[in-house]
């Protein structure tokens, strides 16, 4: 097929499905920390089924629920089958299919209004290389929306087969990812409001198919191997003192990235909205979502996602006129010129602000050149010279590798096993079996991974008292790391041969290096994801008599 009829034929849908697949392109290449013991579970549950207790540290019989052991097995086939680099395309894959669907979700509420391919493309480039990463989240997000995509369905054309579906996605989330099951409860309740709302008006409503949806969500959650338990695990597993200490569970800050992101998008849509008679059902779910996003960082995702598509709503009667976007592609060559030139002073695995800026400015005049360029009242009319097509395809692809390239400069440097040269020293030296090692929050799950038993990792709701009706572990380790535990009373309770420490825990890291009991054995620097993370470590053995 020639190229000038394949881009008549493809049309503004297939370009937007290609713009959204591309920026999937800026994700992160690398396998995410949590997906070593993620990865640990799923070859543990083919293994020997199920668990009840918690298998992969020292700690014996703590109570477990395996909140994603669904996840894990999926992850775990794709991994042993076909290696990290496998896992990480079907994470691109699942990011890809959630932005297109987030891109079909804008044009139905908008009717099909082109305000909803910009809206798309800003959520895609600023979403995907956030949060599209080996965590059952991809899952969780995807099935979200889709609910969202179904109710709407049924708010406006009474669709009952679009309910039916429901309790089918509780099953499958709360197996997924049942840390995330309760949201389906949450997302559904802004539309039975907004019912109730117009009954109390006197306007008819469907409010009994949405209760018996409701109700068939909540039966449908226990058909889980940990029934009620995994159910409510968010509520279990959540303690402030504890989770304070974790990056992604703090609110954002006006004064970081990813809090000004936050805010501009909040501040965005309270504007648009303001001029715009929402449905009560998109102001709840907008304005809901907008506070759990202010409290963690993780919740920012549900928030860019459900809470920003109301957006093509409120924008749906602005048009665009063609002259509009004819003139910012003239910015666009300028700009991408300032790009490549600021990329080659950055500093490997990091994004300047103002190359982010210049990237951005790119990415988005260049859109709307292609978007909404016209002749004739046709888009890619066939009277437009072939020849001025193709040096458009040509920046389409630098700056689809230009961006691609300035936030991960070494993807293809996929080195994802950041800890591996500690552990590789250790299983050298030792057999897994007789090592009790001590880890930080971060490299317990590598080391796990590897067959080493170890005292702490990423889940740290798996080592609170409220989940293992057990011991408060974490709490104990928080106290450690920050002094107020002191480390020769913590290290004798629980006789480890080995210690690994890195600078995060930085007291650990310090104190064993003069405590004449503890021998340092090995140490190393790692510059990670193309220097973006640099990792230095360093083992201790324990020098006792008794050892």
């Amino acid at each position: 097929m020639k190229l000038k009829n394949f881009l008549g034929e493809l049309g503004a849908g297939g370009l937007i499905l290609i713009f959204i697949c591309s920026g999937t392109i800026v994700k992160s290449w690398v396998l995410d920390n949590d997906a070593w013991f993620i990865l640990n579970c799923g070859r543990y549950v083919l293994a020997n089924g199920i668990p009840h207790t918690e298998f992969a540290t020292i700690h014996e019989g703590l109570h477990y629920v395996m909140e994603q052991w669904l996840t894990a097995v999926i992850f775990w086939k794709i991994y042993s089958g076909y290696g990290a680099d496998a896992l990480i395309d079907f994470c691109w894959l699942t990011g890809a299919a959630l932005m297109w669907l987030y891109y079909k979700l804008c044009l139905y509420v908008s009717g099909n209004q082109k305000i909803s391919a910009i809206l798309a493309m800003i959520v895609s480039f600023i979403v995907i290389p956030l949060y599209v990463v080996t965590r059952p989240q991809i899952f969780s997000t995807l099935i979200l929306l889709v609910e969202v995509f179904l109710l709407e369905k049924f708010f406006r054309e009474r669709k009952i087969w679009a309910l039916a579906v429901l309790p089918v996605l509780s099953v499958i989330l709360v197996n997924l990812h049942a840390a995330m099951w309760p949201m389906m409860i949450i997302v559904l309740l802004p539309f039975l409001a907004e019912s109730l709302i117009l009954e109390f008006q006197r306007i008819s409503a469907p409010v009994l198919p949405l209760v018996l949806t409701a109700l068939g969500i909540f039966l449908a959650g226990f058909l889980n191997p940990y029934g009620w338990e995994a159910m409510i695990f968010i509520f279990t597993s959540y303690d402030p003192s504890i989770h304070k200490n974790i990056s992604e569970m703090q609110a954002p800050s006006a004064d970081a990235p990813l809090g000004i992101l936050f805010f501009a998008f909040a501040v965005l849509l309270i504007v648009a909205y303001s001029r715009k008679n929402l449905p009560w059902r998109y102001f709840f779910l907008t304005f809901g979502l907008m506070i759990l996003g202010s409290q963690a960082y993780r919740a920012m995702l549900l928030f860019l996602i459900l809470g920003a598509f109301p957006l093509a709503f409120a924008l749906k009667e602005r048009r665009l006129s063609d002259e509009v976007f004819l003139i910012p592609h003239k910015l666009f060559l300028p700009l991408f010129i300032v790009s490549v030139l600021e990329l080659w002073k950055v500093s490997p695995g990091t994004v300047k602000l103002p190359l982010a800026i210049f990237l951005g400015g790119a990415v988005f005049f260049l859109l709307c050149f292609i978007f909404f360029y016209r002749r004739e009242g046709k888009l890619f009319s066939e009277e437009i010279p072939i020849l001025r097509r193709k040096p458009l395809i040509a920046l389409v692809v630098l700056q689809m590798v230009t961006f691609s390239l300035a936030m991960n400069p070494h993807f293809s440097d996929k080195n994802y096993e950041v800890y591996k040269p500690a552990l590789d020293f250790l299983l050298e030296r030792e057999r897994a079996e007789d090592i009790i090692l001590w880890t930080g929050f971060n490299s317990g799950g590598y080391a796990e991974f590897r067959g080493v038993r170890c005292y702490m990792d990423a889940r740290p709701e798996i080592f609170a008292k409220s989940n293992n009706r057990k011991e408060d572990i974490v709490a104990e380790y928080f106290a450690l790391r920050e002094g107020r535990l002191y480390y020769t009373e913590f290290f004798a309770r629980y006789n480890f041969t080995h210690v690994f420490v890195t600078e995060e825990d930085f007291l650990v890291y310090s104190m064993l290096s003069r405590d004449e009991n503890y021998r340092q054995i090995f140490e190393y620097d790692f510059d990670s994801f193309g220097g973006d993370t640099k990792i230095h470590g360093r083992i201790f053995e324990c020098a006792l008599p008794s050892r």
